[in-house]
């Protein structure tokens, strides 16, 4: 379904995220130890505070903080800890691990990959959130929206906390240099791979994927089928589908062509899409909304005399109008917190108010309402020389499909299948042809053992 991406943030919610800052200070600090969920009603003469613990990826310094410190200072009876888990395999089993616990577990966590929330809903970890939307008043249709919101065997599990848009990082002066202009939405995968190699100088690649991510030919897959990407009509998986073939064959092409880096040297390095184009080490890079806020970082990337310019990801068919973009920090109850309809109230206001914190770290509000050029202003803030302005405003500004994905049979499995047997091919230990075939009887398999 097509909708445009226009949210209107009130002006008193603007302000705040411009002026407060780090809001008032509790003295509690994440990750310390002793407050868990079994001992956090704490009594005070007659009253009680609870004591929540919020498990998220991205640094406290990029929006946390500021959230908690705000919400702290204006809810006394309860009190928030952010504790910051690596979004890598270790920290998401570190996350899993604490969920087990029963002396320090979260009470609201996030889940960044439907894989890995998939695996956490069907080991029981995680609170069904229909009743708890309902009791609290959470305008659901009003600030996500019924449509936005996935679910798994009809049931509520998550509620995206940011939109997540995928796209295109450039340094300009490398795009001025060859005399090309920022690409336009509906430009196409094949037009990616043409620039890509104008792009590719002595010393510069002219492209990089982080060797960790989803190799493009997910992306490629997606901007075809942006519903249920990995899976067909038949019930089988979908690795058979051309788009998924081409986007395997297109970076392998790159790689080739020493456009890209090599992949086993980007395993090798743990190479990072920011290191690479903010050292001037690659043109472009393919990244996500999270990539700004090292944009902004002049004291790990000092001395860079060129804009950021963002072209939206390339479509399948040109002019589809499929710039995958998708509902993100998927942030859920635990089913063993006993402060459930606490981490409710917290959980319905940082949606309603609280996640524009969350703009200066890049995270894009998962609200209906958000005004597209204050969010832009409150992104780039004091860094906007960082920025190719006019090109970022576009990119909020383009019409967006969700990626959408309704199905689970299998889903881990089919991922790790696909992972697996694309970096066979990518360092050239099989073919095409045995690649594609073995992720799609891998996957097959797995959506039969999961069914």
């Amino acid at each position: 379904m097509k909708r445009g991406f226009t949210l209107s943030l009130s002006s008193v919610l603007l302000a705040s995220v411009l002026l407060s800052g780090c809001g008032g200070n509790n003295g509690s600090q994440a990750g310390e130890p002793g407050n868990t969920p079994q001992q956090s009603a704490q009594t005070s003469g007659n009253s009680k505070t609870v004591t929540l613990k919020w498990w998220g990826g991205v640094p406290e310094e990029n929006g946390p903080k500021a959230v908690v410190d705000r919400w702290n200072a204006e809810n006394t009876d309860i009190q928030v800890e952010y504790v910051r888990f690596v979004n890598d395999d270790p920290g998401n089993v570190k996350l899993e691990t604490a969920l087990l616990s029963n002396t320090d577990a979260p009470d609201l966590f996030v889940s960044y990959a439907d894989a890995h929330l998939e695996r956490r809903i069907k080991a029981g970890m995680v609170e069904p959130l229909e009743g708890l939307i309902e009791s609290s008043g959470f305008d659901l249709e009003g600030i996500i929206g019924s449509e936005n919101i996935t679910k798994v065997d009809g049931t509520i599990y998550n509620l995206p906390g940011s939109r997540d848009v995928k796209f295109i990082a450039f340094n300009k002066a490398s795009l001025d240099a060859i005399g090309e202009s920022v690409p336009e939405p509906g430009w196409t995968w094949d037009d990616y791979a043409a620039l890509a190699g104008k792009l590719t100088r002595d010393g510069q690649y002219g492209a990089f994927f982080t060797p960790t991510w989803e190799p493009i030919a997910f992306d490629v897959l997606n901007s075809a089928q942006p519903k249920d990407a990995y899976y067909a009509a038949d019930g089988t998986s979908n690795f058979g589908h051309e788009a998924f073939r081409k986007g395997l064959e297109l970076q392998k092409k790159l790689i080739d062509g020493k456009n890209v880096m090599p992949y086993a040297e980007g395993v090798a390095n743990k190479a990072q899409p920011q290191d690479e184009l903010l050292n001037g080490r690659a043109a472009s890079t393919y990244t996500s909304a999270y990539f700004v806020r090292y944009i902004k970082d002049d004291t790990a990337y000092p001395n860079r005399d060129y804009q950021i310019a963002f072209a939206p990801m390339p479509q399948w068919t040109a002019g589809g109008n499929i710039n995958n973009s998708k509902l993100n920090d998927m942030t859920s109850i635990n089913a063993k917190s006993p402060n459930k309809e606490a981490a409710m109230k917290f959980l319905s206001w940082f949606l309603t108010e609280g996640n524009t914190e969350m703009l200066p770290g890049g995270r894009i509000p998962s609200s209906k309402k958000a005004d597209v050029a204050q969010v832009a202003e409150a992104i780039m803030g004091d860094k906007a020389q960082y920025f190719d302005k006019e090109s970022f405003v576009k990119l909020l500004n383009t019409e967006y499909t969700n990626t959408e994905i309704t199905q689970t049979a299998g889903l881990t499995e089919m991922r790790k299948a696909f992972m697996e047997e694309a970096e066979k091919y990518f360092m050239d230990a099989q073919d095409l042809d045995t690649t594609v075939q073995t992720i799609k009887q891998r996957a097959d398999e797995a959506i039969a053992a999961a069914k």
